[in-house]
This record gives C-alpha cells, structure tokens and sequence, in this order.
C-alpha cells in the first residue's frame, strides 16, 4: 500500500470518529455514484424498490415534492369526489345499492380528507368559513346519499312484501306495509331535498357540474312517489285537518287553546277514532267531545292544549299534525297556528343528594320543577358538582331523579350540587338550584421502576391506583432526575405510565428518579415514590477534553480533505488503469449495452420498465404497475424520474404542448392522474385501470421512440 492510500486511510478513520462528520462523509460517494452512468436493471431495480415502498403512497405531493402544484390536486381531488356522488345516484337509481354506498364510504371519506388538507394549504378555497362550508356540504352529500340508499333500498323491500301479500290476499298484513312505505317515502322525500341543497352549494362554491346527479335523484325520487300513489289509492283515504284559535299568545302557563275539525279530503265525517295529535313534534291532550263546539258537525271536532317548554321565542307559527293509527284507513295531515311565545321562569324545588361520597362512588339526585305550581314534563336538568357536570335527568311530570359517578376532578371537602334547566331564549328560561354534600379524600399509591437505556436515557415505567387497587386514568405524574423536573407523563385506562426520557447533564452517577402525584383540584390525595438507577459510565479517549465545537469543526475540516483526496485519487487511478476503447481489462470485448441508460441506450431502458409494469400487473401489483409505466414514460421523453428536476403536473404541462393534440394530451393526462392516485393517495388503483394504462404507455412510447428515429434519420441500434 503507497503512503497515497495509508493517508486516505487515516483520513478516514479520523472522520469516522469526530461528530458532526457523518452526514458531510456519507453524502460524498452518493452524490458520486449518483454521477455514473445508470444501467439498465440498476433503472428498472431503482423504479421497483421505489414502487415497493408503501410508505410514499400516503405523503401528500408538496410533502414528496416541494414544488407540487396544491391548486393541480385540490381540482383533482374535488374532481374525484363529484365523480363519485354522481356515479352513486347513478348506480342508486340502477338498483345497486351497495355500490351506491361504496362509492360514498370509505374511499370517499378517505378523498375527503385529502380535500380538506388541501384545500386549507391553498387560495382557491376561499376564506375558511367558505372552505368549511363546502366540506360541511361534501359531508352532508355523502351521509344523505348513504341514507337515501339504506332507504330506497328498504322501500323496494318492503314494496316486494306489500305485493305478496296483497297477492296472497292476507289484507291486514298488505295494510300494515303500506303504513310502513308511506313513512319511508316521507324520509325519502325529505333525505332527496337535502342531498339536493347540498349539491347546489357544492355546484355554487366549486367548479363541478353536480346538475346530472340532481336529475337523477329527482328521477328517483319521483319513481318511488308514483308508486306511493298507487299503494295510497289502493290502502288509504286522505285527511283534511282544520284548526284555529282565539289567542295567539302563548307561554306555558297560559297554554295555546285550540279548535278543530278532522274530516276526509271529500269532506266528509270521520267517526268513531281515538284523534291523536302533535303540536312540533310533541303529543298533546285532545279532548274530542267539546262542550260548546264551534263546528256544525261535533262527530268531527276536537279541542286542544299545548304548553311551550324548548319552543323557541322567536317562533311565528306552530305545525299541528293529526297522527293516525297504524291500522287505521287514514292518511296523516297537517295545519298550521300562528302564535307569538312568552317567556317564563319554572322553579326547581325539594333538591335532595346523597349526604357524602367520595371518588368512584354513585351520587343520588332528586327535585321537582314548576311554573306557577303547574308540573313541567319532558325537560332535560344538567347535573353538575364543583362545576363538573356528571350527566342530565328528564323531569316527568314535574319531577326528577338519579345517579351520577363521582370523578376524581372533584376536589374533596364540601362541594356544591347544582341542577340547572340548560335554556336559552326559550319558551321556559334557564334557572338552577344548589344543595351540598361532603366529599371525601381517596387514598392512593404510586409505584415506579426506572432502567438506565444509555449513558442519558431512562426508561420508566410506573402504576397509579387507589388503595382499593383500580386504577386511575389520565392523571398527571410528574418525574424528577436529582431534583430536576424532566417529564410528566399522563396514566392510561389502567392507571399505568411509561416512557423513556433525558436525564439532565447535572445527573449523578447513581440517580435518583422520583415520582409525584400532586392530587390539586381533586379528591385524590397526594403520593410520591423513588428509586435509584446506576448510569453507566461514558468512559474516556483521547478526545476527552476537547469543547464538542471544536470537534466539530475539525471533523468538517477533515471530511473536506477527505472528499478531495478520493477525488484526486479515483482521477488518478482512472488514468493508470484506463482500457483502449473497446477492449475490457481481461481482453474481450466490451458490450455498449452495459452501460445503457439515460447516456446510452433510453429505449431498452424504456422497454424493461414496461416489461416490468406488465409482470407487475400480472402479479396483482396494480399501483406498482401504474409507477412503472409513469416512469416509462418520463425515460421515454428523455427525463429521469429521480432527478427532483420536475414534479409530475410540471413534466405534463411541458410535454404535452409537444404531443400530438388530437389524442396524446389526454393520454398523457390519464396517465398523470392514475399515478397521482397510486403515488400520493391510499386509494388503490383497480386492475382493470392499470391495464388501461399500460396499453396507453405502450402507445405514448411507441409514438415517442417514432418521433427519435424520424429525427434522427436514421433505425435505432438494435439491442441484440
């Protein structure tokens, strides 16, 4: 060995063992290698192990790629989730449903949430309430596509049994279905409306044309009124229902008295059935036999009472529905009031508690609730204590009780039990009650063990319960090193904690590792635990001593000199040993196709990925085959896909000026978008596409190698 070679040797060793050295004297002989010519299977390999890498197929572009176009994805990505509401009402109005649900499930929610990311990182979304909006709408277009599926779904089930029974003649059974496809034809209805709204704004705040997914959804829809229309004809009779009152003004303990008649769509009597009737939703007394009634005919009339308790104040008009029996021959309908709400202010009374608790531990809740003395009904209370709310209890007719479990955030000590109406600029207004109770403090024990991992980790683990042995979830724990806070760590559901952390530079040889529970603001108490580890000694050498940035320096300076002398020494030892032309070091001759490449021969390159999309594809590789093709195709124009130089929305945007305008931009287009998709997206591409985009990158490269040797003049080299 020359003295040459020993100093490259010693060099190196020095470099290897000062810090702040390593990434300057790895990155030399990559960027090296990286400079020699690239053979055909080092291409075609490189492409594989980058295809393989499952890792790159969830980064978002501008993670890959500094430079990637947001506005290029987010009108893909808006794109894409059009695309796939529209085929949904398209395969609903086919009758499959399940492919209906599919295209707005989880790939659906999956492209969504790319949306939202980038949608947020560029300008075209507006501002973040329009942005917001729009997702809001995307949501809501998805959740009512899937409902208007589940339901359209179960309308032609159920229709399938309304007419076998109607067929096998079992009357009662066809009645008690048509009941049922009239509700779900109401849902129908009113799930097609929103979906349609929903489309609208989508329509308003994007470019995408959702007007053919309306369509078809009205088509749906009116499909299934048509033959509601049969199935009413055939079943039901149609109501008319009439109210009025002779007092508008309403609060709840001056309630809403109303007059009313109930009669068939022709007009006529409705006689012996028990009138059900709702008022907003909310059932309400109905006296069918008035003392002074106002109507002609008393066999159809009704008096009603209804007393506000959630209505809103600025509420202007109440809907009053008439709800018939299941098995009843009439239909449903509706009337409206108008009426103007006062507020009152109920009182929560009698508030009785469990005496004393502690962590863990059942408190009982009971009281009563009025206005004016008159009982309140079907309201929520919110039960809270040291302004913790343990849950909510529903007053019936004026009263109110149960359990709650005491949490660990309510401090021990005398504590107040508030139970409060939670209202807002409602018919009744919000008020509260109090009582007290005692609460007690919980024993608990802490437990900790700690390893030394290297010369400044330790790694902890460690046990939070009570002394009864449960556990105790999501509780702070603080850790000292020699008196040194360095970490709090947060118990689990088991009341467990581990983790590894730093330990300070002032750390003894012999360190002291402590564990504190605090218990502020609970009803925990307080609990502290140690334990001693030996770290293990750093040793010495003969850079002992020396300031870490002076090492740092001089190893930068040493991978410098380093980087020169293999340099210089490669260029010489290239010029003593270079072979004549044509002839290898044995004496053989040399084959140009080793050396084939983005500097030798591009389209047998170009042919072994292609070749290897194919395999790829075969095997069940569907995103892997969709890379290799892209790659193809970028070798195919001259452009190594490694180089970083352009991302793939720049290399189509260059390359597709030059193709041939009547098919190859929207091939190049198509290729663009499925790699874009099998790159950067969780979404799988389908076999069947990949296929597609395998036969186009045969027909882009094959017009691409066409163009090289017209211009050229002259046949490519054959690779045999």
């Amino acid at each position: 060995m020359n003295d040459g070679v020993a100093s490259l040797f010693v060099v190196a060793i020095l470099v290897c063992c000062l810090p702040g050295t390593v990434v300057a004297g790895a990155g030399t002989p990559a960027s090296d290698e990286a400079m020699q010519p690239q053979t055909i299977s080092g291409a075609v390999a490189a492409v594989d192990e980058e295809t393989s890498n499952e890792t790159v197929r969830h980064q978002n572009p501008d993670e890959y790629d500094g430079e990637a176009d947001d506005d290029e994805l987010e009108s893909w990505l808006s794109d894409q989730l059009a695309s796939q509401l529209g085929d949904s009402t398209i395969a609903l109005s086919e009758g499959e449903y399940d492919q209906a649900r599919d295209l707005v499930g989880e790939e659906y929610d999956d492209r969504l949430e790319q949306y939202v990311e980038v949608a947020g990182e560029t300008d075209s979304a507006g501002t973040d309430e329009e942005s917001n909006e729009t997702v809001e709408a995307y949501e809501s277009a998805a959740e009512e596509q899937e409902q208007l599926a589940d339901r359209v779904e179960e309308y032609r089930e159920t229709k399938a049994e309304y007419e076998a029974a109607l067929e096998a003649g079992e009357e009662e059974r066809a009645h008690e279905l048509a009941r049922d496809l009239e509700e779900l034809y109401e849902e129908i209805d009113g799930s097609s409306d929103t979906l349609i709204t929903s489309y609208e704004h989508i329509t308003l705040e994007t470019d995408e044309d959702l007007s053919e997914a309306t369509e078809t959804v009205d088509e749906t829809r009116s499909e299934i009124e048509d033959e509601q229309t049969v199935v009413r004809d055939q079943q039901f009779v149609e109501t008319a229902l009439h109210v009025e009152t002779d007092d508008e003004t309403v609060s709840f303990s001056d309630p809403l008295a109303a007059r009313g008649e109930l009669r068939t769509a022709d007009g006529s009597t409705i006689e012996s059935e028990e009138i059900q009737l709702r008022v907003e939703g909310e059932p309400v007394t109905v006296d069918s036999e008035p003392d002074n009634w106002w109507s002609d005919d008393a066999n159809s009339g009704f008096e009603l009472e209804y007393r506000p308790t959630a209505l809103d104040l600025a509420t202007e008009t109440v809907t009053v529905e008439y709800v018939p029996e299941s098995d009843s021959d009439h239909l449903s309908s509706e009337a409206e009031l108008d009426v103007a709400i006062e507020q009152e202010e109920p009182t929560i009374s009698d508030v009785r508690t469990t005496g004393e608790v502690a962590y863990g531990d059942s408190l009982w809740v009971g009281g009563e609730i009025a206005v004016d003395g008159i009982p309140v009904d079907d309201v929520p209370l919110e039960v809270s204590v040291d302004g913790e709310v343990l849950g909510t209890l529903n007053a019936t007719d004026g009263t109110f009780q149960g359990t709650g479990e005491v949490p660990a955030s309510v401090s021990d000590g005398t504590q107040t039990v508030r139970i409060s109406l939670p209202f807002e600029d409602q018919a009744l207004a919000t008020t509260t009650a109090e009582s007290s109770l005692t609460v007690t403090e919980t024993e608990t024990d802490l437990a900790l063990e700690a390893t030394a991992v290297g010369e400044d980790e330790l790694a902890l683990e460690g046990q939070f319960e009570t002394t009864g042995g449960d556990g105790l979830e999501g509780e702070p724990i603080q850790i000292q090193v020699d008196g040194t806070t360095t970490e709090t760590v947060t118990t689990d559901a088991d009341g467990e904690f581990a983790g590894t952390i730093t330990t300070p530079s002032t750390a003894d040889e012999n360190a002291t590792v402590i564990a504190t529970y605090e218990g502020a603001g609970t009803s925990l108490a307080g609990a502290t635990t140690e334990t001693t580890v030996a770290m293990p000694s750093s040793g010495s050498g003969f850079l002992d001593g020396i300031p870490s940035t002076a090492l740092t320096v001089l190893g930068a300076l040493l991978a410098v000199v380093a980087i020169i002398a293999i340099g210089w020494w490669r260029r010489r030892r290239s010029e003593t040993h270079q072979p004549e032309p044509g002839i290898t070091g044995d004496g053989s001759p040399t084959d140009d196709r080793q050396g084939a490449g983005p500097t030798g021969n591009p389209h047998a390159l170009v042919d072994a990925l292609v070749a290897q999309a194919s395999e790829q594809l075969a095997a069940g590789r569907a995103d892997s085959a969709v890379r290799s093709c892209y790659a193809a195709v970028r070798y195919a124009h001259g452009t190594d896909p490694d180089d970083g130089g352009l991302t793939h929305w720049e290399f189509y945007r260059r390359h597709s000026e030059s193709a041939r305008p009547e098919t190859e931009p929207d091939e190049l287009r198509e290729l663009i978008e499925t790699y874009e998709q099998a790159a950067f997206t969780p979404t799988s591409v389908s076999e069947s596409v990949a296929r597609h985009v395998l036969e186009r990158t045969q027909q882009l490269c094959e017009a691409t190698k066409g163009d090289a040797i017209a211009s050229s003049g002259s046949p490519q080299p054959s690779d045999d």
